[in-house]
């Protein structure tokens, strides 16, 4: 538990929420899969986000509305997103957390606390997720641009209410491919990757990557050079070789530096080539 807790706020409007949190001493909680055990003596006042209705998903014609105290688990239970994200949602779930964490573990606190190398995320990335973020004010920002100031906006006060997946155009792929010390361990490192082909040419493309940087991301250059050709293996391959060029990711016991760079053009080779259906 949190050994300072002197408070514990339980609000029934999101307005009044984002009124009481002011980190780091008063901070939202959710699931409290990462805040109780982290044990953060920081931490004097709790705001319990189960009073707000933010646990649901909503499927609609635009795409799937997920409320951010919904738990991993009913994610991986969902039709819908079983079919949007072509049945990864339940593998990628899985390597996400444990059942039991899953049953816990909420989408918000998933996309404040997830890790570099979160498959999760990664796949939200691929998708083009976007977020409803309250600063106070409402606000939408997508996925990428949250992840690149994610510890800015948290300091800030920042609170996670949705989670976005836009209804991808029709004729597309997704793909997902990741290493790990044993098939059902976390990755080191993963990649996601969606294609839209019209004419046989990639019109929209979308890959990202993990355990590669701080945080996941967005493989830029690689996207930009497969835009407007046609995913052979050639250009796969050299699109997969951009997207690794210019990592510089963090090694640790688990892989060094140059393996988790390696791995990054294999697994992005792999992931655009399952999207395109190779």
């Amino acid at each position: 538990m949190l050994p300072n807790l002197r408070a514990y706020h339980r609000p029934t409007t999101l307005d009044e929420a984002v009124r009481l949190i002011r980190p780091p001493a008063v901070v939202p909680l959710g699931g409290g899969t990462v805040l109780l055990p982290a044990r953060d003596p920081a931490v004097e006042e709790v705001v319990d986000l189960s009073g707000l209705g933010l646990t649901y998903i909503r499927a609609g014609a635009d795409g799937i509305r997920i409320g951010a105290t919904t738990p991993l688990q009913h994610l991986l239970e969902s039709p819908p997103l079983a079919d949007l994200t072509g049945g990864h949602i339940g593998p990628v779930l899985r390597l996400t957390a444990s059942r039991n964490l899953r049953g816990q573990a909420t989408v918000g606190g998933t996309v404040a606390s997830g890790g570099p190398e979160n498959p999760f995320l990664v796949l939200l990335l691929a998708l083009d997720a976007g977020l409803t973020v309250y600063q106070p004010e409402a606000s939408s920002l997508s996925l990428a641009a949250f992840l690149e100031d994610r510890d800015g906006l948290l300091r800030r006060g920042a609170l996670i209410a949705g989670l976005f997946i836009p209804t991808p155009r029709a004729s597309y792929g997704l793909g997902f491919a990741h290493v790990g010390r044993t098939p059902r361990d976390r990755p080191i490192v993963c990649a996601a990757a969606f294609l839209h082909l019209d004419g046989g040419v990639c019109r929209e493309v979308r890959l990202a990557l993990g355990g590669v940087a701080e945080h996941p991301l967005r493989a830029r250059d690689a996207e930009a050079f497969l835009q407007g050709r046609p995913p052979t293996p050639e250009n796969i391959q050299e699109a997969a070789s951009r997207a690794a060029a210019p990592l510089n990711p963090p090694g640790d016991f688990r892989g060094s530096s140059e393996y988790r760079r390696a791995m990054a053009e294999v697994l992005a080779r792999r992931a655009l080539s399952q999207a395109a259906g190779l």
